[in-house]
């Protein structure tokens, strides 16, 4: 994989993370609207406070690990597994773009709780809390990870780097945006938008499969 090839693939597979409706994307729209306009860029940065060394865990572990996963055995039960979360997430993509175009409304909690804390401490705890977080970059994240790794520290940083933007990007704007990015998620575009990343997801799902069990690449990436 080239440099060109990492960073479309990431991006491409990181916004159906960054854009979903989530506690996250609550938690900025609440704080924008009733606090401070730049409070959904604090928000994305204690995301990252957490995320960032949770993949460098994960990149460490996978390459500890690497005579182990490259068994033929695990990398087909690895690819399976990962399989099955990718099209667990893609689900619940087009579940909730369905739910968004048919109600006009977006099943996101926005807890009274959260006003008084500091942003960026709301998002280090909604992201370490978050099990959904965590699984997807053991299951749709991993092969990026894996990917970058193996290609050195640089592109590591590169993969984070095309990654977290999306977040600081959607989080900023939902927290600028205020009460009217609760209309926007309420909006049939969103809804629209979601099913088309769910539909991605799935494609990403059975590329993986097809480069493990038959070298076969879907994808031209």
């Amino acid at each position: 994989m080239d440099t060109a090839s990492l960073i479309i693939s990431t991006i491409a597979i990181s916004v159906s993370g960054a854009f979903s409706p989530g506690p996250l994307t609550a938690s900025a729209v609440v704080v924008g609207a009733r606090r401070f306009a730049k409070g959904g860029f604090l928000i994305a940065l204690g995301h990252m406070v957490f995320e960032f060394p949770y993949v460098i865990a994960l990149a460490l572990l996978s390459l500890s690990i690497s005579s182990f996963l490259k068994s033929s055995s695990v990398s087909f039960i690895l690819t399976l597994a990962i399989f099955g979360f990718i099209l667990f997430f893609a689900y619940t993509n087009v579940r909730d773009g369905v739910y968004i175009i048919k109600s006009r409304s977006v099943q996101i909690e926005e807890k009274e709780k959260i006003y008084g804390l500091n942003p960026i401490l709301v998002g280090i705890l909604l992201t370490g809390l978050n099990p959904y977080f965590l699984l997807w970059w053991i299951s749709i994240g991993l092969p990026l990870i894996q990917s970058s790794s193996s290609m050195g520290v640089t592109y590591l940083l590169l993969m984070y780097v095309a990654h977290v933007w999306l977040d600081y990007f959607w989080l900023t704007f939902m927290g600028f945006a205020g009460e009217k990015s609760a209309k926007i998620l309420k909006s049939k575009g969103y809804g629209t938008l979601l099913i088309l990343l769910g539909l991605v997801l799935m494609i990403f799902a059975v590329d993986i499969c097809l480069r493990t069990f038959i070298n076969l690449s879907l994808l031209p990436f």
